[in-house]
């Protein structure tokens, strides 16, 4: 049988030998003709002649440290990884062809929303087909990058519709699990929030501190007779674009340091009801 090669004219013309002597290049017949020219054959149909074993580094990676792959069988497989850039029906026509080489498939969902897209669930009416497909089809190059699959957590419809079950009910419930599951994920969030804002970054000394939080109708007399008592005093400098802030400059950092610690972080400028006047290290 003859070997077949696109040659480039380009090429050295060594490059053809070459190619025919390596072990990744083509040189027998062709993959089965119902497989899309995308698709490398799976290992229970690979042959040195035309595809070589994949490599040790597609393997499959966890998603998550708190949510590893699911374990336990199943008839439905969860593929993650497919290429985003290819249309999701040929995918999902290409996803059919190759694991129906492994047993009846029932269906093939592939998602195409921004936030599912590249994965897909393929349903199996036999579990023992799903197991060999979950072991060989793993690190599968599809479409340029490595299928990676995992047993599906929850059973898919078409499992519950060939069993007799009520799909309604089913979709129901996984709506509940779905929506508890967002939930927990909001009020974990909004812990890790409330515990990040009690951390404070640590203040930089500077000679300059920053006044916020003034009244509306504070004078500079009001602002040099608190601050001009302290040792160093060199001016108070407002802000035209923002009446409610101020800055006040001392000689030396150790000079303003020692002012905001006799004040603290905290001012009531006034007596009546008003707000504390915040004050801080301006940054450099």
């Amino acid at each position: 049988m003859s070997s077949y090669r696109y040659t480039d004219s380009r090429e050295p013309p060594h490059a053809a030998a070459d190619a025919r002597s390596g072990p990744y290049r083509h040189g027998g017949p062709p993959p089965p003709p119902f497989l899309p020219p995308a698709l490398h054959p799976p290992p229970h149909m690979r042959t040195m002649q035309y595809a070589p074993p994949l490599p040790q580094t597609h393997v499959p990676r966890i998603r998550h440290p708190n949510r590893p792959p699911c374990v336990t069988p199943s008839k439905t497989l969860y593929l993650r990884n497919l290429n985003e850039k290819t249309n999701p029906k040929t995918v999902a026509s290409a996803l059919r062809a190759l694991f129906e080489t492994y047993g009846k498939v029932l269906d093939v969902r592939v998602r195409h929303s921004i936030r599912m897209r590249g994965q897909a669930f393929v349903v199996f009416q036999s579990e023992e087909n799903a197991i060999k497909a979950h072991s060989e089809v793993q690190g599968f190059m599809l479409f340029g990058k490595p299928v990676f699959v995992e047993f599906s957590r929850m059973a898919s419809d078409a499992s519950i519709a060939e069993q007799g079950g009520d799909v309604g009910s089913y979709k129901q419930q996984r709506i509940e699990v779905r929506d508890r599951r967002e939930q927990e994920f909001k009020e974990r969030a909004a812990q890790a929030a409330a515990a990040m804002a009690m951390v404070s970054e640590p203040e930089l000394p500077n000679k300059i501190l920053f006044l916020q939080g003034l009244p509306a109708d504070v004078a500079v007399s009001e602002l040099e007779q608190v601050f001009a008592g302290y040792a160093g005093f060199v001016e108070v400098r407002w802000v035209s674009v923002k009446p409610d802030v101020a800055f006040v400059e001392y000689q030396t950092e150790a000079q303003a340091v020692a002012t905001k610690s006799a004040l603290g972080s905290q001012l009531a400028l006034r007596q009546e009801a008003d707000a504390p006047v915040s004050i801080s290290f301006a940054k450099r």
